[in-house]
């Protein structure tokens, strides 16, 4: 038998697939991608993964976006689902407020980052290994549960009702996320993409761990502005647009007069996170550490340290659980 005859009965017995020999690529140089298909086999330091096809996550606006370079594969000697990152050199622009600050993708401080976390349970796993190439691809355990971004709006609860009973929980999940973002910082690093759909809530334990840590920036500040977005998600239980509050019956005439500009995030101006503005029950500690990250805050925190801090006082007298989470 051929050896890749011999694969092919390997990846039958381990995952049921029939694959064609003659189809099959034996993949040990990753630069070219785009050319790695359904069946192919990625070989890393003579461990062999069966790419099951591209991995994909949903986009505000754009459901399951392809990520090209990302494979979801099984790791034939064990049967476990990995994820296989390839090299991608990506730049583009981000904004808070004037502030116009230049992203991009660095694979080499994933590597580094997955290194300083190996067995912290609040991040994923991985480790890196070259290719024939040199090529720093990364393969990632892969995590079982939703993210974030999908849990919040799947809990069928009213915004108040939501609010009392759910968040709770929720805002002490956050705080223990946050934490883990403090322990990069303070290692020299950062996490680079802080994102609702980032933040992967596994099934079994319940536990948040962060994922994806290529994404970087010059500017030491950028995950601290980014935590607001996960705030301003999960206490509105949602994104809460100017536009759809205007036109939801949801809200009061009163409610949707009083709106400014200024009540917008400074990382993304058409979402409201004054939120207090439209759901008054909002607590005060609360309230104030969101305005922090509005347009035209009256007060910014001077890193994240400072920021965990507060957060932890807020919870602790505003969002108080008796029971463990």
């Amino acid at each position: 038998m051929t050896e890749k005859e011999i694969l092919c009965e390997k990846i039958y017995e381990v995952t049921n697939w029939k694959i064609n020999p003659f189809r099959m690529k034996i993949v040990t140089d990753t630069s070219d991608w785009m050319g790695i298909n359904r069946g192919d086999v990625i070989r890393l330091n003579n461990m062999d993964y069966v790419v099951r096809g591209n991995m994909r996550e949903p986009r505000f606006g754009i459901d399951d976006q392809p990520k090209y370079w990302v494979f979801s594969a099984v790791e034939l000697e064990t049967g476990k689902e990995k994820i296989i990152k390839t090299v991608f050199h990506e730049e583009f622009y981000a904004h808070i407020g004037i502030l116009k600050i230049k992203c991009y993708r660095n694979p080499e401080k994933e590597g580094k980052v997955l290194d300083l976390v190996r067995n912290d349970e609040r991040f994923m796993q991985g480790f890196t290994v070259y290719d024939e190439k040199g090529n720093n691809v990364r393969v990632i355990d892969y995590i079982l549960g939703t993210s974030l971004f999908n849990y919040i709006p799947s809990i069928n609860q009213t915004h108040e009702e939501y609010f009392f009973t759910t968040l709770p929980k929720i805002m002490h999940k956050l705080y223990e996320s946050f934490l883990a973002i403090l322990h990069l910082h303070q290692n020299g690093f950062c996490h680079g993409d802080i994102r609702n759909d980032h933040i992967f809530i596994e099934t079994r334990t319940g536990k948040y761990r962060w994922i994806d840590f290529d994404l970087m920036q010059d500017v030491s500040d950028f995950d601290l502005w980014s935590f607001s977005n996960i705030i301003g998600y999960a206490v509105a239980k949602g994104i809460r647009t100017f536009d759809s509050v205007l036109k939801s019956n949801e809200f009061s005439e009163e409610i949707k007069n009083s709106l400014r500009r200024e009540d917008g995030s400074a990382f993304y101006n058409y979402r409201i996170l004054n939120l207090k503005k439209i759901y008054p029950y909002i607590p005060n500690h609360l309230d104030n550490i969101l305005r922090h990250f509005t347009i035209k805050p009256d007060k910014f925190y001077r890193d994240s340290h400072e920021f965990c801090d507060d957060f932890k006082n807020m919870i602790d007298k505003e969002f108080p659980i008796n029971s463990k989470i």
